[in-house]
């Protein structure tokens, strides 16, 4: 009768162990996951920001035809700033979206900003989100497509593409 009582509590320990490290396990993957959500989301809207800023940019002097956009309130470009800090676990995405800002810090005389930056942040993002190595295109930014249908452009255009924090 020993052993099987010694048999029993065994088994029952042994179940409560495995559910309690089972929950702790899963738990600690649904925070993980969730990080990389909000780290995710931080870093499509830093490239979304940084395109917007891109599009207002003068490069160059160059009269050069671009596609505007939207403008973002800096209050979301600081609410992105603070999630990318928080979330990364390298601090080279968060500084790269501040050399792609292109903000004066303190009395530091800025150099002008290249395109080339942008694919150093894309890269860095995937770096950060586990997608792999850096990907090297033809293009740094798209500045302007030429369609062939303007019909459609100006309709476009009259809709606006309004900028929001959600994906």
């Amino acid at each position: 009768m020993e052993l099987l009582t010694t048999i029993v509590t065994a088994m029952v320990t042994s179940g409560i162990v495995t559910f309690v490290l089972s929950w702790i396990k899963e738990s600690k993957a649904k925070k993980d996951q969730r990080r990389w959500e909000i780290k995710r989301e931080a870093c499509l809207e830093a490239l979304d920001i940084i395109d917007t800023r891109f599009a207002d940019y003068q490069w160059g002097g160059d009269k050069r035809q671009i596609d505007k956009q939207d403008f973002i309130p800096t209050a979301d470009i600081r609410s992105c700033f603070n999630r990318l800090i928080l979330a990364c676990e390298d601090e080279k995405v968060p500084r790269l979206f501040e050399k792609c800002l292109h903000l004066r810090v303190q009395d530091k005389e800025l150099e002008p900003l290249a395109q080339s930056t942008v694919v150093d942040l894309r890269n860095a993002v995937r770096e950060e989100l586990g997608f792999g190595k850096g990907i090297s295109t033809e293009i740094a930014w798209i500045e302007y497509i030429r369609w062939n249908n303007q019909e459609k452009i100006s309709r476009h255009q009259g809709k606006g593409k309004k900028h929001s924090k959600s994906r």
